[in-house]
């Protein structure tokens, strides 16, 4: 296991220990990085598994990988339980099945939302590689005012806010807190506002979009144009530059299927392209207009404008340039 006062990203893996001692190692392993677990119906010596974890602001990511097995919370596993949370699991690629509080079975992509308080059996029948966000009920009551609409929960990976929140959870791992795209309590904040998406559409609820939404709409986009360039951003900074509750502004860009994150990315690509071509800015450095259009990092400012335009920076500098 990595030490996690030299680095954010915990490891395990069944390479560090005897054959026969690897189901323990791996109960042990999910009880750290997630809750406390059991497992079985798998031969020790036959069973292999990679796991890493991180803190991403308030929430916590664990990627793994591993074969074939069961995995379980009983009655002893819910007495070594701490306080009450929620993890958010899915595998990417296999389906699988689970019986909690009702008999489950998951396709690839599907969301199962656990809930700390209830037994819970997960059977995996083949090689898996699975993502999972553990959160605290007090972070998960900023989203979502009853956290039950989505307890125990499937959610769908081909429904509406479904595929939504699984692609986003798809991109999320432990490595990205060592070297973030965003602030983490933005990138945390995106899982909150998709979960309110979902939570939202559990209830029938459609999102409004009226004048007044709209107008609202406009100012936070505005706002957050004005102010993209500053490293830290975060969605509280906006809300508190227009006098607006955290919820509010999530509610008003989830009405336009936006979360702020996106927003944020869009509006420091568009700040970027623009100093890109402009002759202004050619005797700038590409890594110092990433730095100044807010981007962490030139590689992912680089990643992004590829995202936006098919194009690198470099490329896009030069047609600009060249006049094309």
């Amino acid at each position: 296991m990595s030490d996690p006062e030299s680095n954010p990203v915990r490891r395990w893996s069944t390479a560090d220990v005897e054959p026969t001692r690897r189901l323990a190692y791996f109960a042990a392993a999910l009880s750290e990085a997630v809750m406390p677990m059991g497992v079985d119906q798998v031969r020790p010596d036959a069973f292999a598994f990679e796991l890493s974890s991180a803190p991403l602001g308030e929430i916590a990511v664990t990627r793994a990988q591993g074969a074939a097995h069961a995995s379980f919370r009983g009655r002893a596993e819910l007495a070594r339980s701490a306080d009450h949370s929620f993890s958010l699991l899915m595998s990417l690629h296999k389906p699988w099945s689970a019986d909690h509080r009702g008999a489950i079975r998951m396709a690839p992509r599907d969301v199962l939302v656990i809930d700390s308080d209830y037994p819970l059996r997960m059977e995996v029948h083949s090689a898996f590689d699975a993502v999972n966000v553990s959160v605290s009920e007090a972070w998960l009551r900023r989203w979502i005012a009853d956290p039950h609409l989505l307890a125990t929960r499937r959610i769908p990976g081909d429904s509406l806010w479904g595929a939504t929140l699984s692609s986003y959870l798809s991109a999320l791992s432990p490595e990205l807190a060592a070297s973030p795209p965003l602030p983490l309590a933005v990138m945390s904040d995106q899982v909150g506002s998709l979960l309110a998406l979902t939570a939202a559409g559990v209830q029938g609820a459609r999102p409004t979009r009226g004048t007044g939404g709209r107008a609202l709409h406009l100012r936070i986009v505005d706002c957050i144009r004005q102010r993209c360039t500053e490293p830290g951003l975060t969605a509280p900074d906006i809300a508190a530059s227009l006098q607006i509750s955290l919820r509010t502004l999530h509610r008003a860009l989830a009405a336009q299927q936006e979360t702020f994150g996106a927003r944020l990315i869009h509006a420091r690509a568009e700040t970027g392209l623009r100093m890109l071509r402009s002759p202004l800015f050619k005797r700038t450095t590409i890594e110092q207009i990433g730095h100044r259009a807010g981007f962490p990092s030139a590689s992912h400012f680089a990643q992004v404008i590829r995202a936006h335009t098919g194009l690198t920076p470099r490329r896009i500098r030069r047609d600009a340039l060249d006049g094309r």
